[in-house]
């Protein structure tokens, strides 16, 4: 028994050191560069690599030389059990606000080994919020989307996308699915 908690001991120590010490820049430019075959570009105007950090600030991407977000921050949190991502401050183009919400405050991304064949989305715009979950196994992104009334009106194209789940009764706000195979 000693013998086994030891060994566990061991390899736990081995990932963190792992972790830490990973080489999180030139896994960013291998990123960048397989992004670029694709004609997404990412400028960033700055990067911090920390032990289980990695953080972007000031990232703009943009798709086939069109100009399609600026992010204000980026944060890459990465743990033995859990991988995280931050992202804050998105601002789509003007080009494509009848799309998307122009402001989205916050995107979160996780993933866990208790689950690992899921990914955890949650997200907060200026008139509503969304939670969701990506399925690798078989391939499905679900969406569940809180938005006022008003979401309607400002964003009459992606309510077309969207099928209505159920109305809360309390608030004057709607929920709406989306689901995506890829």
């Amino acid at each position: 028994m000693k013998i086994i908690l030891k060994s566990l001991v061991y390899f736990l120590f081995f990932l963190m050191m792992l972790i830490a010490f990973l080489p999180k820049e030139n896994i960013y430019y291998f990123a960048l560069e397989q992004l670029n075959n694709k004609k997404i570009e990412l400028n960033q105007n700055k990067i911090d690599d920390g032990y289980f950090k990695f953080i972007v600030d000031e990232l703009q991407i943009k798709y086939d030389g069109l100009k399609v977000s600026d992010i204000s921050n980026v944060e890459f949190d990465m743990f033995i059990y859990q991988t995280k991502i931050d992202i804050s401050n998105i601002k789509v183009d003007n080009s494509f606000s009848k799309f998307v919400p122009n402001k989205i405050d916050t995107l979160t991304l996780s993933h866990t080994i208790i689950n690992p064949l899921s990914i955890d989305i949650n997200s907060k715009f200026n008139l509503g919020f969304c939670t969701g979950t990506i399925d690798l196994l078989n391939r499905v992104v679900k969406l569940d989307i809180v938005v006022a009334k008003a979401f309607k009106t400002k964003y009459r194209y992606i309510v077309k996308e969207l099928k209505k789940s159920k109305e809360r009764s309390n608030t004057k706000e709607e929920v709406y699915t989306y689901e995506y195979k890829f």
